[in-house]
């Protein structure tokens, strides 16, 4: 039985931390400290030893990622610093410390080509700088984290809390106007109380050292998401849709992932 359950959490204003806040917080017997950016920066390595210091945590969940897709394609140094060098600093500390590391992926580290949901040894084909940032922070943390997971998610968004694509259709939606969005990619929206759930049931049940995937059970588009969004918050807004445009940042077309049970 752990005799440490101290848990903490980097980037914590993100979507997932503000979420692991309000269902975690208090509960499971364990101790939670939720860091911001502002408090821990994962590319100041000296920030990340004074933190590791103060709380001794037995686990860290790394919330802290550049995941704007377009931005990255446009600031791909930008991305890989906090994306890769952040996640080698973090995976470093943890080491130093034996604290067990949590780290949080995503599906675009597939190309999109296979049709059929990821499994987790799936081949990685990156097709975007945001989805090779994440893939290397990946292939870090797999090679080098004495004691560490991968958590893979696809289309994570909160109704609740961050900038994502569910609470955008909503605004979006709340103008009236008709929405145009792609028909054409198509993965599994991942909602972040079931990415919260997933890693308590990892820190309390410890399972093999590896990758797992965590998301919804529904394969759509971002179409029919958009149709499902705005029928269930009551909107009559007709969804148009569109085709993707590959000029600006290629996106993988298909990138539903099969879930990990534990």
């Amino acid at each position: 039985m752990l005799k440490n359950k101290s848990v903490l959490v980097t980037g914590s204003e993100g979507q997932l931390g503000k979420t692991l806040q309000k269902r975690c917080l208090n509960n499971h017997g364990f101790d939670w400290i939720f860091l911001p950016k502002e408090e821990l920066d994962i590319i100041e390595t000296k920030e990340i030893q004074a933190a590791f210091k103060k709380y001794n945590p037995k686990f860290c969940i790394n919330c802290a990622a550049f995941t704007d897709v377009l931005k990255s394609e446009k600031q791909p140094s930008l991305a890989f610093k906090i994306n890769v060098e952040g996640v080698k600093n973090l995976t470093q500390i943890c080491n130093d410390n034996e604290t067990i590391l949590i780290h949080i992926s995503t599906d675009y580290i597939f190309d999109g080509s296979k049709k059929r949901p990821y499994v987790e040894n799936d081949k990685a084909n990156p097709l975007n700088a945001y989805g090779m940032t994440k893939y290397l922070g990946e292939k870090h943390v797999l090679g080098n984290a004495n004691f560490g997971y991968i958590v893979r998610t696809s289309w994570l968004y909160s109704k609740n809390f961050g900038y994502n694509f569910y609470r955008n259709i909503l605004n979006e939606a709340s103008t009236g106007n008709e929405i145009k969005v792609v028909k054409d990619q198509y993965g599994t929206p991942t909602n972040t109380e079931k990415v919260a759930d997933f890693i308590v049931k990892i820190i309390i049940s410890l399972p093999e050292k590896g990758v797992y995937h965590c998301a919804g059970e529904e394969i759509m588009s971002w179409y029919d998401f958009a149709n499902k969004i705005v029928k269930e918050n009551n909107y009559p807004n007709k969804i148009i849709p569109i085709k993707s445009n590959s000029g600006v940042v290629k996106r993988p077309s298909y990138s539903p992932l099969k879930n990990t049970e534990i």
